[in-house]
Parts: structure tokens; sequence; C-alpha cells
């Protein structure tokens, strides 16, 4: 019997047709984004019998094939079952996916190990990189021998490509060495996923196609001898295989080939055409002249990322009269030798044999260090200058450059033809050229880069892709595909995706001003215009020739130099260039620092040049530079030296009164408090050791996508661990005493949940070893005290000795602090009477003050001659800033921010990490704060390559320049509406018109609108139907969607959380909409918290966004957790309790009735029905609505069920609590399980209330505790725990009366509800309850669910998120080792990619089999029962 097997990949269609267990014929095509003719051709090429039985796997396009289907892991096991030995593990190498299988002895699947969205490190990634250095596949086996492999950052692929492209720009590294870097980048993935695993012996089979590429394999091998690697024969088509062993009894007959498809159904929302914007893009006609013998001539060179550019410059007209521009492939010499060649040609068509004066020659671009050794120019200059005198030579009035070229994007704004202020993409390559170029080519099979315009234009509807992040718009253009989108649509949809990242990550909120010029090579293509113009609204301008903007400028420039007095001429011959080379002769360690750069001797035509370094003083030296080196301070050594060595005790004074030895990993508090604990041990006689490197074993053990400071600390554990110390000390850095006297200041939740993390990445470190005390100075020294008193007790001292130490220890601080203090005043003094700028370095001590983290960026300053001033030293404290700044070091660098706003030589740095999630709405702060003052930002992260910063700060240095030069014309001013929400003890709520002093009430109101946010349908509706019964004239804003979701991100970032997006982006859209009235008052309703995420900061950042947009009718209305959202009294509390338990035990009914119901659609219907008929109730009096409530349970009860609820598998979504009820951001998840036969149960919104009380009880009983024990009876705190009790056993009664009545239907889930017992469980396994936040009720709640019967647990979450990055590395581990099913899921207001589909069902397939609770076999979706799927994003 013949069966046949189809895998739909992510870039490959694969099939195999056996006879028996024979393998008649396999085949594997790259489908080049059109897989249904791929396939069609790949099947009609084969002999292939009448109606074959035929399964097929794979993404999500084996959906639109008429043939029954099934998921990969299924596919595995029976190609496995069809092996005679038993394996421990299986890595599938595939496209856009890598995987560790572990395998049991019945060779079943038992979890899996795979990456995030990101494509760092899959096979699809290494082609795309192979493209760029113009290779094939096939040139991978032609390497020289000597290529040796170099470090790449591994986090992210846009990093990755950083790296590739700046070393083999720098002349660091040949292409050989960049495949073999790559290869080991997966290699290195591959070990540790399985040493995650917990694989480190036994046999491992290795698949997919990428098994093909022998240095991947080989690298495998080298870091896991242990473990036999087997490739089998069908590697490249394994899962096809499997899917054809399974056909047999599982498989349909293959369709003839016109009935092969379906209709496809695209699930992605829609741009209007490009064309509706035709008619407000102008283009400047190119004026290029010829070249005239005898004449002189400047040479301007752009060497960029991905393509080299070089134009011949008239000396008198300015006239350009040869130019070229070509590619890069990865050798900046050679490709301005070809530029040099063909300009050379031109040169002779124009005045043959006749000579040309070529006196000045200039570099500009990512490789113009390089390009300038090889010229022998000074000429040398970053390219936001030579962009902008490019740019306005062609027009005058030029106040806006949008820059776009293969890797770098820039805006430029413009006064009077000066640069005043920047920006350039931080890290992201997602608003690039090689992005638009390599998805194209990738992913679409369009050849030339020339061609994507037409393709763009002729889209009907461009496909809405997501816009934040390279990576994740692959993903989405790969869903795309396997959902059947025409080519031009999604063509169109790259180029809006762009344009979208650029306007939202690289403009962000800085000025568009009315005369606006888009430049690069990317503005060639007709769609990218267009594009600006549809998303601005505005008129957009494209100069002649856009893609030489860089080497026309720099051209320009020189001659302007020249003019100044600064460059000299000389004599520059093209005949004598192209014969020059560039001759290595030798590398030397540098040391004039602690870095120990390599440094390369060059030597071009006889004479030698040094050249490398973090910092510019080889620089410096080949162009002759020259500065006062005396006059240059650098304060962030002298801070450091005030921490580490005058204010810490000498190792060699220490009197050992115990034989132990406490390891110290390097990281995060040890950069402000080590005067601290160094103090503490040493005065208990305890040996100290520091951790000194970061080893990248270390740093691979992180569970999560942490941030490179959390990297960092991973290594540094990983240091001590292997130095075999006696303890590790990990304290939990909880807060410090606050600036604020309305606000606490505490940490970012992953500085917080070091020492939990690190527990779960070190299992085989026992807990005893760890020392965590809990650092807090919230309520005073004492009470600070006490975790480290319980340290030294587990060390074996007593109490006074411990109070003694810490008392000693707090007064070291204390004493460098002090020495801070008059640092900083004269470093203050010092800057004002500098003659040179002064730059000011913001971010945390330990990303912007530690060699580990900063990329040398204080000294890359001072060896240009500029001092360094660190920000946690200056006389900041009495500066007032944005309410509610709860982070420590955030209000350190906001009061920074604000004290150096008006210090005139002094400019600001701002070092950030990736994903840094408090950074996200800081930084929007900071520019608010500065204003039109430039200042600069660097993200950086575990990259290398650093040609990119080098060129920021160049820029920003002459940006400084221009900004002081104009600085006369320069006005600013922010709107104030003057409304303000005033809700005080014994008055009515009402809002105070502040400049004239009326008081607006709002209940009885109809002129005041209550804007209510939809945290799900169902909670945001009953709550604004019950607002409405108290008097208030509430609305509830609907479902967000796509277009919501834009709408914010043309305001935001891109970088702020996706809940932060979908609130504001709702206001937007009712703001823009014919509901939004001049005459009314509208507030916005945003609930907070003072911390530790990001949830507070939203109403900071929209009060200060809408004064921006001058919205004169709309103010801001805020509760907090803290308070358990008690603020409006008590009869709001009472019914917004009501609404929030009705809601979410509707939600579970409406959750299981989706998988259970016979007739899913028909059942909604009926619930929909119902509901309004709840609304109405609601609106009377919320407290009476049980008779209601039972009505509607009894008609619920008579839906016909295919299954009942207690026998299907149950998993739980816990998470943050926005995304995980957001019906936008849960309901496709939801969907997914319900198809499968799943009940998706989402955690309540009474549970975080729950929890919020709890924390308060908490925090009420750890303040009563430190009042004398005959006060507290009379205390404030002990009234308030007295009301507490009495509202708590008001919540509970509620609570079980709803649950009671809505329990009667069979479709409510049992959850776990008592706080105490899931508190009990997060602190026995995950968190301290000192950690304030949904970290630990999220984890506990998941273990105490899998404890009572849960078969899985997903974790949801907004992308970046603080909260659910976390969990992740808390929980998933904790679960590993007990076989738990569990996934974690970050959403980003788009569809769920191939590769989280595919990790989704692989959960699935666990869940099913976790209990037993239904059969594996039904993930086999035979194409004629498919369930419908439902969308529960109902947007009224």
């Amino acid at each position: 019997m013949y069966s046949l097997g189809i895998n739909i990949g992510s870039s490959n269609v694969k099939a195999a047709l056996l006879e028996g267990p024979r393998v008649v014929w396999s085949a594997v095509e790259p489908h080049e984004g059109n897989f249904p003719d791929t396939l069609t051709k790949l099947l009609s090429g084969c002999d292939l019998p009448p109606g074959v039985q035929t399964l097929t796997t794979g993404t999500e396009g084996r959906h639109l094939l008429n043939i029954h289907s099934v998921i990969e892991p299924l596919c595995i096991e029976a190609a496995l079952q069809n092996r005679k030995d038993s394996i421990d593990a299986l890595v599938s190498l595939g496209g856009e996916d890598l995987v560790v299988y572990t395998i049991d002895s019945q060779n079943k699947i038992i979890t899996s190990f795979s990456g995030n969205k990101c494509a760092s490190g899959t096979g699809e990634f290494f082609k795309q990189q192979l493209a760029r250095m113009n290779m094939t596949l096939d040139d991978i086996h032609r390497i020289p021998e000597d290529c040796r492999v170099l470090k790449l950052s591994s986090r992210c692929s846009v990093f990755m490509k950083s790296d590739c492209t700046h070393r083999l720009n720098k002349g660091e590294a040949r292409t050989g060495d960049i495949v073999l870097s790559l290869s080991d980048v997966m290699a290195v993935k591959v070990a540790d996923f399985l040493k995650r695993a917990r694989i480190e012996k036994g046999k491992v089979l290795l698949t997919g196609g990428v098994t093909q590429n022998p240095y991947i394999l080989r690298f495998i091998r080298e870091r896991m001898p242990q473990i036999e690697f087997i490739v089998p024969e069908q590697a490249p088509w394994f899962e096809a295989y499997g899917a054809a062993l399974m056909a047999a009894s599982a498989g349909s007959p293959l369709p003839a080939p016109e009935k092969l498809f379906k209709k496809s159904s695209v699930l992605f929302k829609r741009f209007k055409s490009l064309k509706s914007a035709e008619g407000r893009v102008t283009y400047l006609s190119s004026q290029k002249g010829k070249v005239v013998a005898g004449r002189e001539y400047i040479l301007g060179v752009d060497g960029g990322s991905t393509t080299t550019k070089a134009s011949l410059i008239d000396f008198e007209t300015s006239e350009v009269t040869a130019s070229f521009y070509g590619r890069t492939h990865g050798d900046p010499v050679r490709a301005l030798k070809s530029c040099l060649k063909e300009i050379q040609r031109q040169i002779r068509e124009d005045i043959g044999d006749g000579q040309i004066h070529i006196t000045l020659a200039s570099t500009t671009g990512s490789s113009r260090e390089i390009l300038g050794v090889f010229l022998e120019t000074p000429a040398v200059y970053n390219e936001i200058i030579a962009h902008s005198v490019g740019t306005s030579y062609y027009r005058d009035g030029i106040d806006t450059i949008f820059e776009i070229g293969g890797q770098d994007a820039k805006y430029v704004s413009l006064k009077n033809k000066v640069p005043i202020d920047y920006a350039m993409n931080e890290a992201c390559s997602a608003g690039t050229g090689s992005f638009l170029e390599e998805s194209a080519q990738g992913d679409l099979n369009i050849p030339e880069a020339a061609m994507i315009g037409d393709i763009a234009l002729a889209a009907d509807a461009p496909l809405k892709f997501g816009e934040h992040c390279s990576a994740f718009i692959n993903s989405d253009i790969r869903n795309a595909i396997q959902q059947g989108a025409s080519r031009e649509d999604i063509t169109a949809g790259i180029v809006t995706s762009i344009v979208s990242n650029y306007l939202n990550r690289v403009v962000g909120n800085r000025t568009i001003g009315q005369n606006i010029v888009l430049q690069g090579g990317v503005a060639k293509n007709k769609a990218v215009p267009l594009a600006f113009a549809m998303l601005l609204d505005k008129d957009i301008l494209v100069p002649p020739d856009p893609e030489l903007m860089g080497c026309f400028g720099v051209g320009l420039l020189a001659r302007q130099k020249f003019e100044e007095g600064i460059l000299t001429k000389q004599a520059y011959d093209i005949d004598a260039i192209l014969a020059t080379d560039i001759v290595y002769e030798k590398e030397f360690p540098c040391k004039a620092c602690d870095n120990f750069c390599p440094i390369r001797v060059l030597v071009v035509n006889g004479h030698k040049y040094m050249f490398g370094g973090r910092c510019n003083k080889y620089a410096n030296l080949r162009k002759k530079k020259a500065f006062d080196e005396a006059s240059v301070a650098d304060y962030i050594e002298k801070r450091n030296d005030i921490l580490f060595r005058e204010c810490a005790p000498d190792p060699a004074a220490l009197t050992r009164k115990k034989d132990v030895i406490v390891g110290i990993p390097r990281c995060f508090s040890i950069y402000t408090l080590w005067p601290l604990y160094s103090w503490f041990f040493h005065t208990m006689g305890v040996e100290t050791l520091l951790s000194r490197e970061i080893p990248p074993e270390g740093a691979a053990r992180v569970e999560s996508s942490y941030c490179f400071p959390a990297e960092i600390a991973h290594g540094a554990v990983q240091d001590i661990y292997n130095r075999q110390v006696d303890y590790i000390f990990l304290p939990h850095f909880r807060d410090m005493d606050s600036y604020e006297k309305t606000a606490p200041a505490n940490f970012c939740p992953i500085t917080q949940s070091l020492p939990y993390y690190i527990r779960k990445a070190f299992p085989e470190i026992p807990e005893e070893k760890y020392l965590t005390p809990v650092v807090s100075f919230m309520y005073g020294l004492e009470k600070a005290a006490e975790p480290f008193v319980a340290m030294a007790a587990d060390l074996g001292f007593g109490e006074g000795e411990a109070k003694n130490a810490f008392a000693v220890a707090h007064e070291k601080q204390m004493e460098c602090f002090a020495k801070f203090a008059e640092l900083g005043r004269q470093a203050l003094e010092e800057a004002r009477r500098a003659k040179r700028p002064v730059i000011a370095v913001l971010g945390r001590p330990y990303n912007s003050f530690t060699t580990d983290a900063n990329m040398g960026i204080p000294r890359k300053y001072t060896s240009r001659g500029y001092s360094v001033i660190p920000f946690d030293i200056l006389p900041f404290a009495d500066q007032v800033i944005y309410p509610n700044m709860y982070w420590y070091y955030g209000q350190q660098d906001m009061k920074a921010g604000t004290l150096l706003k008006n210090e005139d030589n002094i400019y600001i740095t701002y070092i950030s990490n990736f994903s840094c999630a408090p950074d996200s709405f800081m930084l929007h702060y900071l520019k608010w704060i500065m204003g039109v003052k430039p200042f600069l930002i660097l993200e950086l992260d575990s990259h290398t390559a650093d040609a990119g910063v080098d060129t920021r700060i160049e820029a920003f240095l002459d940006i400084i320049e221009g900004y002081r030069s104009k600085i006369d014309d320069i006005r600013e001013e922010r709107y104030d509406n003057g409304l303000r929400f005033i809700n005080r003890p014994g008055e009515e709520i009402h809002i105070l018109n502040s400049a004239t002093g009326e008081k607006i009430p709002i209940k009885q109101n109809p002129r005041v609108k209550l804007l209510l946010s939809n945290m799900g349908r169902l909670s945001a509706e009953l709550v604004g139907a019950t607002i409405r019964g108290l008097g208030i004239n509430a609305q509830t804003m609907p479902v967000p969607d796509v277009y919501t979701l834009q709408m914010a991100r043309n305001h935001a970032s891109g970088k702020e959380c996706l809940p932060s997006h979908l609130v504001l982006g709702s206001a937007l859209k009712y703001f823009s909409s014919d509901r939004y009235r001049k005459d009314e008052i509208y507030i916005l309703f945003v609930p907070t918290t003072t911390g530790p995420c990001r949830t507070g900061q939203y109403f900071v950042f929209y009060e200060n966004l809408f004064r921006d947009l001058r919205l004169e009718n709309v103010v801001v209305f805020t509760l907090e957790a803290d308070n358990s959202y008690n603020e409006l009294g008590p009869e709001f509390t009472k019914y917004a309790w009501w609404a929030a338990v009705i809601g979410d035990y509707m939600k579970d009914v409406e959750t299981s009735l989706r998988t259970c119901a016979a007739d899913p659609a028909a059942a909604m219907k009926i619930y929909d029905q119902i509901w309004q008929k709840m609304l109405a109730v609601a609106e009377q009096d919320i407290t009476r609505v049980l008779p209601v409530l039972k009505e509607i349970a009894q008609t619920i009860s008579q839906i016909p069920l295919a299954r009942k609820m207690e026998d299907c598998a149950k998993v739980l979504i816990v998470g943050e609590i926005y995304v995980r009820r957001d019906d936008f951001a849960v309901d496709e998840l939801i969907g997914q399980f319900s198809r499968h036969g799943i009940v998706g149960k989402v955690s309540n919104v009474a549970e975080w209330f729950y929890y919020c009380d709890h924390v308060r009880r908490y925090e009420l009983r750890k303040r009563l505790r430190l009042l004398p024990w005959y006060r507290r009876v009379f205390a404030r705190e002990f009234r308030d725990i007295i009301d507490w009790r009495i509202e708590h056993l008001y919540k509970k009664r509620v609570e079980k009366n709803i649950r009671e009545t809505l329990g009667a239907t069979g479709l409510v889930p049992r959850t776990p509800h008592d706080m105490q017992a899931i508190m009990n469980n997060t602190e026995k396994h995950f968190v301290s309850r000192e950690l304030h936040s949904e970290i630990a009720i999220s984890s506990g709640v998941a273990a105490t669910a899998m404890m009572d019967g849960y078969s899985g647990i997903v974790n949801i979450s907004p992308f970046a998120c603080l909260i659910g990055r976390v969990i992740e590395g808390l929980y998933t581990p904790w679960a590993r080792e007990r076989k738990y099913p569990t996934i974690s899921i970050e959403i980003d207001g788009n569809l769920l990619p191939p590769n989280v589909l595919s990790k989704l069902e692989i959960f699935m397939l666990n869940v099913k089999r976790f209990r037993g609770k239904g059969d594996a076999s039904a993930m086999v979706e035979r194409e004629n029962a498919q369930t419908p799927v439902l969308d529960r994003k109902i947007i009224r």
C-alpha cells in the first residue's frame, strides 16, 4: 500500500512517498513564498498512484489543502517508531525553527525546547546572511581552512546581522569567518537547549535541512562529545516521512490537482492602497553634469553597510559628473574599487584620455574609517552631517530628513540647514533597506530590489503586519504566505511595515516639520515615499539620486572644511587607487586601558596606520587630531574608584572569624551598594570574592529573554560557581530611600527577581549555598537590618554581631554617597567652566558605568576630548519630575535630566538596553524634559560591533555644535488644558479647571463622560453599566483591533507594552470619531500601581501625550492597586466587585461553551442574547442580579453539549492581567484550544483583586509591627486591618454566591482561590512575598492549579513584558522538573506567528496526554470535520 506525506515548511515544501515502510520517492523544494505552485509542481513531477492516502503536516499552510492534516510532533513520533533504536532527544534544525524534543523510552515526545519568535540561529537567517556576502549554500564548502570563529551576538538576528556587517566592513573578518561564526552560533543554541533538557549523553537525532551544513554538525559534536549525534538519511524531510507513515491509517485520498487547494482566507487586517497617496510625493530630477578635462574634482565616498557609493563632484559647480552605487558584499575596499572602475569608465566616456585633477577625497558611512585609511585621507565624517549637507544643497527650507539605508535609518531635524536634532535606529533593522530587500528576495522570490515598488503598487490592499521587530515581521510574512495572501499585498505590507517601524522606532515623538525629504537607496522604491505620505498625511520630497546624498554631501563637506582651512588639497589618482592594497602587517593589544583592544597595523603605499580599538585613540593619531588631555575628566572612573576602592574595606586588613568565602557576582546592586555589602561581611570577618569574568556558558543558562544586564548576572554567577566558593550572595534588591514623597523607590522586576531566577538557572547549586537577603530601606534602618541579621544567623553569627556589622556597613555606604555628592558638585562647577561641551551619562550604574556592559562609551568620549559625568553623583535631589516615578534609578535619571536641561554646557547620553521596559516610558519623559535640547540614546546588548555606536557619538557631537550655534532661534512651549481630576476625602469627585477655578461635577452631569478601556469585553461592559447605575456617564470603549493599535503606535515608540497601546489607541480612536464633541469633557480611566512593572507609567505617558496633541477637554483619572482600587469609596468598590466577579465567571462559561457546545456558533448566539439581559439589570443595581443569573444558568444548561467540561483537559492562562483578559490579545489562543477540545481557563480579575488585598494586609501588618506593642491597638493600621477583614468576608460571600449560581451550568472550571495557599506555594517554590507583582501571584496560582487537576499552564504577556519574562524564568524550569506542560507566549497585537503556533501544537499534545483527558489522535484534523474558528473579538 502506498502512502504520501507532505510537509509545508516555513521556507520549503517536503514530500515522501512510501510503499509500506519503504521510501519510494522524496523531495525538498524551496517554495519562495508560493508554496501552492511549488507543491503542485513537485507532485506533478512524480508518478503518484491515483488516490494515494495522504497526510499533510507543517505550518498553517497545511490547512489550505483538501487533505487530512496533523501536527508535526505526531509525525516525528511516527518516524521514530519506525526506527529500531531508541534515542534520548531529537533536534529539528529548520528554516525558521530550532526545536529540541526530549524522547522517552517508547520514542514518544516528553517535551520541547525552542527559542522565541526571533529567527537568529535558524536556517533561513543563515541563508540571508550568505546572500549579503554574495555567497550561496554551495559556496560554504569552499571557504579557506584557516577561517576562524568570531564572537557574535546570539540573542537577536538584528544584532547578529549588525555584528557580521560591521566586522566585515571594518576588515575584522572574512566571509569564511562569518560562515563559521554563524554556524557556531547555531551549534551553541543546540547545545544550550540540550543542556537545559538535561541531555548530556546518549543518542540524539539531528533532522532538518540545516543538517546539510557540515560546520554546524562539527561544532555540535565538538561541544557535546559525550553524545552520539545521528543524522538519518531522511533528515531533510523527516516530518514528511513521518506523515507518510501515518497516512496509511490516518490519511485521506490525494485530490486531483485542480481540487488540491481550498480558497484562501487571509486573517490579516489591511491598509488602503498606496496609490491613495499619489500626488503627495515630489521627485526632483537628476542634475548630473559631464566630466570636463582639466577641471578640479572632489571624490566623495559613502561606504554603507550593504552598499557602497561614490561620486565625482565638480569643485566649482558642485555638479555630480560621475557616480556609482554597488553592493558592499562584506568587503568595502573591493566595493570601492568597483565603484571607481565604473566612475573611470564614465570619465573616459566624457573626455577620453583627457586628464582631471581630484584634489579632495572624503569618506562617510559605516566603512568610513577603513576607507579613509585606504584613500589616505583625513577627511572622514559621520553620515548625519554628510546627508544634511547633501540634501540641503538642493532646496532651501528643508526642516526634516528621513534617510533609510541598508542597515541604518536616520532622522535629522534642520534649522537653516544646520542639524539641531537627530535619531538613528537603535538596534532594530526592520525600518531599513536590507530588511525590505531580504524579505522580498528570501520570502517572495523577488530577485531585484528595483521590482519591489511596482509589485507593491499593484496591491489592492496592503496587509497590516507588525512593525516593531524585523524577525516578527518576517514571521508575519510567512504566516501570510501560509494563508494564501497575494504576493502584491504581502509586498505592499512589508513596505508599510518598514515605514511604520521607522516612524515609531526612529522618529518617535520627535518633531516632524512641513518640508520633508526622503533619501537613501530605499527612496528609489516608488512605494516607500507613498507609504510615508499615506501614513503621515504629509507631502514628501525625494531629491535627485537619493542614494547618493551621503557621498555627494561628504564631498561638499570636504570642500567646506578646505575653505575653513581645516583640510589641505592633495592629488588623488584613480589608477593609483585601484592599484593600491591594504596590507595587514600584524596585530597587538592596546594597553591604554583594561579593555586590551586588538589593534591592527595596516600598510597602505608603504605608510603604516594603526587601526581598531573601541576608543578614538588611534583614529586621533591617523587624523593628527590633538586636544588638551589635562582638561578632560572622566568622573565615571572617579566615581567607580570611590565605590570600589576608597569606600571599600582593604581585604588585607580582614580579621577572619569564619573559614568560609562568600562569592559576590558583579552585577546589578553591586554598582550602587558595594560599600554596604563589602563592609558587612568584612566587619563580621568573612572573606568575599567578586566575580571577574562573564563566561558565555553562564549567560547561556538564561531561562527567558531577560535584558543584557541579567545575562551578565548569569555569567557572573557562573564565574563565582566555577571558583568553588562556600556561599553565593544574591540580594533581592527591593527598594531604596525615595527622593519623592508620594512614590516609593523600587527596582524593576528583573532586578528584584535576581536570586529567584538564578536558583532556577543553576539547579545544581544547593539552596543553602545562596544568601538572599531582601534589601529594603522603605521602613527605616531597623527594618532594613533584619534580613541581614537573618543571613548572618545562617552563617553562624549572633544578632549583636550582625546588627553592629550592618550599622558599620550602612555608615560606610553613607560616606560613599557623601563623596559622590561632593564629586558631583565639583564636576558640575568644572563643566560650567569647560571650553568644550561635557557629556552626562545616564542609565543605570550596572549598564552605564561598567566595561562589561557599556562598550567603552565613556572612553569614546574622553578620547575625543569630552569630559564625562555619571548621573548619580549630580546634585539633583530638589528637582521636580513627573509624578509616580517609583523606580529608584528612574528618579535619579529624571531628576538629572531636569537639572541638566538648563545647563548650557552639559549634554546627555542615555545608555539603555534592548527591551529595557522602564526605559520604554522614561525615554519619552526625557524627551519631554529636554524639549529641543539634543540628547543621545544608545541601546546596547551583547553585540560586539561598535561602529554604529561610534557613528552615533560623532553625529551627536556635531549636532551639539549645530544646536549651540542656533540656540537663540529655537523656542519651545508645552500646552496644558488646565483640567484636573479631584478626588479628596470629604468632597464629591469633580474636575477643576485650574485656569478659571471652576468646579465641574462628575455625577449626574451629562457633559462629563467617563471612558473605560476594554480589558475584556464582558467585565468592561458590566463595569460600565454598574458605574452608570451610580450616576456617572460611563462609556465602555470597544474591543481594540489592529487599527486601534496602529493609531496608538503612530504616537508611541513601539517599545511600550501592548496594554498601554490598546488603552491609548482606544482613546485616540474615540477622540477621532464622530462621537467626540468639543462641548463635553472626557475622563479616561487608567488603573495604576506604584511599581515595580510599567503599569503605573501609563497615565503619566498619556497626560503628556495628550498635551502634545493639544486635547483641550480630556483628563486622565487613576485608581491605585496599592489601595485595592478603593479611592472612590465603599459604594463603588462594592459594585465594581460584583461586576468583576460576574464578568470572570461569565467568561468561564463562554470559554467552556466554545469547547463543549455541540454547535459553538449557535451557543454563542444564545450567550450574547442573555448577556444583554444581564447588562440591563446591572445598570439598575448589580447587587440584585442573582435571580437573573439563575435564569441565565438555566438557559445555558439547556444548550446541547458535544462533551462535558469535566471530561476535557483544562489549561490555566496566567501572566500579565491585561492581555490575559483582553479579547483582542487572548482570543486567538482560546480559539486554538477550543478547536482541539481543551478548555482554556483565563485567570480571574478577582484573583488580582484578592492578591492586591493580600499585599495590602501584608504591608499593614508590617507597618503595625514597627510600632511599640502598646500603641498598636490605637494605630490607624490596626483599624485598617479590621476594615480589611470585613471587606474580605463580603467579597468572599459575593463570589461564593455567584460561583454557585453559575456553577449549575456545569461550565465553570474549578480553580484555586485560597490566596493564602497560593502565596504559600509562591514562597515555597518561586519568590519572596516581598516581590509585589503578578510574578508572585501568577507563578503561585500556576503551581497550585497543576497540583489541583489542571493539565497545563499558559504564561501570556505582552512582548518584552518584565512580568511575563520573569514568570517564564521561574515557572518553566520548575514545571519542566515535574514534566508539567507549560508554554510562554508573548503577544504583540498581531496573529500568532508560525513558530509559536508550532510550539502551541506541541503544548496541546502534551496537555491531552498529561492526565489522559482526550485522545492525542484527535490532533489529526479530518478535512471534512474541522471545527469552525470562532472569533469572539466582538466590536460594538
